[in-house]
């Protein structure tokens, strides 16, 4: 932040600096962009003192218990969250079936776009399987300053950009795993044709005539040739069998 605009935004916020329980402003120095937005000290420790009318602080430290749900699917609010420790698993509905599209790990930001969009909410939001630490803001803070605001506006834009790049890592990653998928059942299906080809040489099979009764004789006379190779497998086995014995 402009140091020149620090004085101004100081003394604007004092008087909404009224939290009962304010939270630690270390906290802050471990988000993402934090202390890029807000590089003076003075500013993040007051930031974590701000509150409404009531004294309820508008970034809180909250703790969640494993399966516990901090966004319902449907709902209005404007709560934007950081993971602090743990981490949480985003669950939405796919065709009638409960499903984690994602799972956001420590430093992660979640709950922004429903907030800036002013939409309901798409998807669940529950604590991981050993809960989560979150930091949760209450966006309504970018009503009480303009300046303040707008930092919060950019410190959330490049949240987003991150999250964008992890998610294209991530669709990159799963084309790059079809691929390698398709690229193997491909070949196994090559080698199979290969074998086939080669079976089909050895005992004289020819498709390439076009009468469909060709096709029904040459069957027959493939199905003959590989019977006839049985046979001879099996009197060269029980020749081999025989001569072991000492029998002629």
């Amino acid at each position: 932040m402009d140091q020149k605009k620090t004085s101004p935004i100081l003394a604007d916020l004092q008087g909404i600096a009224r939290a009962k329980k304010p939270i630690d402003p270390v906290l802050l120095i471990d988000l993402p962009h934090f202390t890029t937005i807000f590089p003076d000290p003075r500013i993040r420790a007051l930031l974590v003192c701000l509150s409404g009318d009531d004294g309820i602080a508008y970034f809180e430290r909250k703790q969640f218990r494993p399966g516990a749900r901090l966004i319902a699917r449907g709902q209005m609010d404007q709560m934007i969250y950081w993971v602090l420790e743990g981490h949480v698993h985003v669950v939405t509905a796919i065709k009638d079936k409960e499903k984690v599209i994602h799972e956001s790990q420590r430093g992660e930001c979640f709950g922004a776009l429903g907030v800036l969009r002013g939409t309901a909410r798409t998807a669940d939001v529950v604590a991981g399987e050993n809960g989560v630490t979150v930091l949760e803001l209450d966006w309504s803070i970018t009503e009480r300053n303009q300046e303040l605001g707008k930092q919060l506006y950019h410190l959330i834009a490049l949240t987003l950009a991150d999250n964008l790049d992890r998610s294209y890592l991530k669709q990159i990653k799963i084309i790059a795993n079809s691929l390698k998928v398709l690229h193997e059942k491909t070949s196994y299906l090559i080698d199979k044709n290969r074998k086939l080809e080669k079976l089909l040489a050895t005992h004289q099979i020819d498709f390439g005539a076009e009468d469909e009764g060709e096709h029904t004789q040459l069957l027959g006379q493939a199905i003959a040739n590989i019977r006839e190779s049985l046979v001879l497998l099996e009197n060269q086995e029980e020749k081999r069998h025989l001569d072991s014995l000492g029998t002629d």
